[in-house]
């Protein structure tokens, strides 16, 4: 089972995954394979120049060939590391709120419920939209609610998404419990049965999301009002 099928609640849907660009991934990795490189040449570049020089029993330019290595051995893990870090981190829209997942081994979760988002900001340099990400910003009713999601890959695509999911969670499209007694209520009696198999299928309606609450009520009252 993946972390965020945990995260989610009864009935919550996922309704996009989204990512930071590969570029952070590669980025990353670049710069690290470039940095061994380096250590490996400064290594060899030693061990040439400190060949008939002794310390610990050892020439001083092997000493220094075998630091460089080991350093680059480190850089290397960091680099599997930088992997893990940027596979586990997602950005997640679903039906009820935006959730943003950090960590490995630790998990660090943001969520930022639908009906709390206040604003959204997107940047982007001309060289992120050549190639598609940027940095997004939610802001929430709350003091410090700020949720920085850095570099995210398709951001038009995400904001979107999160923007529509708000705009349905808003006029009711959203989760329904059923288990809500408040909108389960049956037909009163002595209701005509045409009536009754209306009402019965605006309720369908409505608990499959393709009606709001409001306009369920509103079509009730309607309906009640010819008895």
């Amino acid at each position: 089972m993946a972390y965020i099928d945990e995260l989610l609640a009864r009935d919550e849907k996922v309704l996009y995954d989204g990512r930071q660009h590969t570029f952070v991934l590669i980025g990353n990795i670049l710069t690290e394979m470039i940095l061994i490189g380096v250590l490996i040449a400064a290594g060899v570049a030693a061990q040439a120049a400190f060949a008939t020089q002794i310390a610990l029993g050892m020439p001083v330019g092997r000493l220094i060939l075998l630091a460089c290595g080991l350093i680059s051995l480190f850089v290397l893990v960091s680099a599997f590391f930088d992997y893990l870090r940027w596979n586990n981190e997602q950005y997640i829209v679903t039906d009820q709120r935006v959730i943003q997942i950090r960590g490995v081994l630790n998990k660090e979760v943001i969520d930022s419920s639908l009906d709390k988002i206040n604003d959204v900001e997107l940047r982007q340099s001309w060289l992120a939209r050549m190639f598609d990400y940027g940095t997004i910003e939610i802001l929430t009713a709350s003091d410090v609610g700020i949720n920085q999601m850095r570099r995210i890959a398709h951001p038009l695509e995400f904001k979107r998404a999160m923007l529509e999911a708000k705009h349905h969670f808003n006029r009711g499209f959203g989760y329904f419990d059923p288990g809500m007694v408040a909108y389960s209520q049956p037909a009163p009696p002595n209701t005509p049965p045409d009536i009754q198999q209306t009402l019965q299928k605006l309720a369908d309606l409505r608990d499959q999301g393709l009606l709001s609450v409001d306009e369920f009520e509103a079509k009730k009252r309607d309906l009640l009002s010819r008895i």
